[in-house]
């Protein structure tokens, strides 16, 4: 199906326009994004990108701790990071993605 023209489903108020989105490295799909920043996909590509995520990661819910928010990172991985509780980590915003990276030190 192609969005491109269409109102934002996000914020209502853009137009999308159609480009080519990395959704894991070197996986690009059809995608749409508003004047606003917001990004869609049709039906058929966001069933099969969340198809490939649920095969290549674990899925988490988001807690609230106090005023903010938190996703327990699987056991797993950390005990393959090295991970340990209250351990510096770094947060960042990468297109559409939260990276999370261990501290050096």
């Amino acid at each position: 199906m192609n969005l491109e023209g269409k109102p934002c489903g996000v914020c209502g108020k853009g137009r999308l326009k159609g480009f080519k989105d990395e959704v894991a490295d070197g996986i690009h799909v059809d995608a749409y994004q508003c004047e606003h920043g917001h990004v869609s996909y049709s039906r058929e590509v966001m069933e099969k990108v969340e198809a490939m995520r649920r095969a290549t990661s674990q899925e988490r819910h988001i807690v609230k701790v106090g005023s903010s928010i938190a996703v327990p990172i699987p056991a797993s991985i950390a005990k393959l990071l090295e991970l340990k509780p209250r351990e510096k980590v770094f947060v960042a915003l990468r297109g559409n993605s939260i990276v999370i990276r261990p501290s050096l030190s």
